[in-house]
């Protein structure tokens, strides 16, 4: 988690110093401070999504002992919230990169700046549309489950 504070603080830095140095009166302001508002609003999505799947996570195989229809409708209430930010996930990044074509079309930024822009937050966009939850097991079933055994002759 911390990681992905530092991520967004360190290109939230570099959005900023892009954006002071943006060429004015072309639209560059304007597409710059867009991209500065997609690349945050990715940030803070993933953000969100990574804690409600380590919440998850945690209800699921975190207290075994612990285990209730409430935990469960807990977890299965983090899953639904994780789900909901992932499916807008491939919107944002679409809309990100459409900025960049915008960004490059009225060369606004360097292709040094908008790397330094782009590339992270791209990731760090995939990154969450690729994961995939841990498999949901019972709550009770996964407390001293052992070793499979071999039949008994």
């Amino acid at each position: 988690m911390k990681m992905v504070i530092l991520f967004c603080t360190a290109v939230l830095a570099v959005i900023w110093s892009v954006w002071a140095a943006a060429a004015p009166g072309n639209g560059c302001t304007q597409i710059v401070q867009n991209i500065n508002d997609s690349v945050s609003a990715i940030g803070d999505n993933a953000n969100s999504y990574w804690t409600h799947r380590t919440n998850f996570v945690d209800r699921i195989f975190g207290h075994p002992s612990q285990a209730d229809a409430q935990q469960e409708a807990d977890a299965q209430q983090e899953k639904d919230q994780a789900d909901v930010l992932k499916a807008a996930m491939p919107n944002r990044l679409a809309s990100l990169k459409g900025l960049i074509t915008a960004a490059q079309a009225q060369d606004c930024l360097s292709p040094a700046q908008l790397s330094a822009i782009v590339e992270p937050t791209i990731k760090h966009a995939k990154r969450v549309n690729f994961d995939q939850f841990p498999p949901e097991l019972p709550l009770e079933s996964s407390v001293d489950r052992g070793p499979p055994q071999m039949p008994k002759k």
